[in-house]
């Protein structure tokens, strides 16, 4: 994005944003030259920097017989606006948790795309104040890393499952081929994310376009995914326990899933 369309994402007019980037460029100028060098129309262009000025963004110094135009310097802007943001997303905080909240209900909510997904698997984490189980892939746990470790070192329990050995030494890590199995994606980079015994995100094809992701509060779906990520973590200590005996007693679907563990 160009700088004239960050500023329209920080709520500037087109002209707005045009007028300040030009004064940036050059000034101090008249209203008759910005029009120029900004390409603002001329009818426009005294609305336009009346308007930066009312909102902080330029300043003018009248003479005799015109008026000159200069920008407040971009730090001090920026600065400006993010103190500004910050207190409107408190008081949007303060106003909206005022609100009563309507009954809980046990509907399945779709997510989509990668980041989307991910932002709502941080968001679970930060909220986080008993236990997390999350399962993922080693390529995805990079991405949650930092969260993880922010969330254990504020007491949290962090339990990974995972198909190979990584470093994590805030939690503890299960290493099993189950545990991609739980969310139904066996061998592509999927994730299940428990949160306090009270909500889970279960995602699947998170390395393509469109990755797809399902969060719910139900009570008996974060039971049952919960209860399979606790499960999987003692898998591995049931394998070294069994051996290859373990393999007489499975059907052939389950040998295949065990058989790396048996192998490694």
């Amino acid at each position: 994005m160009s700088a004239i369309d960050e500023l329209q994402a920080l709520g500037f007019s087109e002209y707005e944003a045009k007028a300040y980037v030009a004064l940036l460029q050059k000034s101090p100028v008249t209203g008759y030259e910005l029009s120029r060098l900004s390409g603002v129309p001329r009818s426009m262009i005294y609305e336009v920097l009346g308007k930066l000025v009312a909102r902080g963004a330029a300043l003018s110094s009248p003479e005799a017989d015109v008026t000159r135009y200069a920008p407040v310097p971009a730090d001090a802007l920026l600065d400006r606006l993010r103190h500004q943001y910050e207190e409107m997303i408190d008081q949007a905080q303060r106003q909206l948790s005022a609100i009563p909240r309507a009954g809980e209900t046990d509907y399945v909510w779709n997510i989509v795309g990668y980041d989307n997904i991910m932002a709502h698997a941080r968001a679970m984490i930060q909220a986080a104040r008993v236990c997390i189980h999350v399962g993922l892939l080693p390529t995805t746990f990079p991405d949650l890393e930092a969260s993880l470790a922010e969330a254990s070192g504020r007491g949290v329990q962090v339990r990974v499952h995972t198909t190979a050995r990584i470093d994590f030494p805030g939690g503890r890590v299960a290493v099993t081929p189950l545990a991609m199995d739980d969310v139904g994606q066996f061998g592509t980079p999927g994730m299940i994310l428990v949160r306090d015994s009270e909500e889970v995100l279960i995602s699947e094809e998170l390395s393509a376009p469109s990755a797809r992701a399902s969060w719910t509060r139900s009570p008996l779906l974060v039971f049952l995914a919960e209860q399979h990520m606790r499960f999987d973590s003692y898998i591995p200590q049931i394998v070294d326990i069994l051996g290859e005996r373990l393999l007489t007693i499975l059907d052939d679907q389950d040998r295949a899933i065990l058989a790396p563990l048996l192998n490694k």
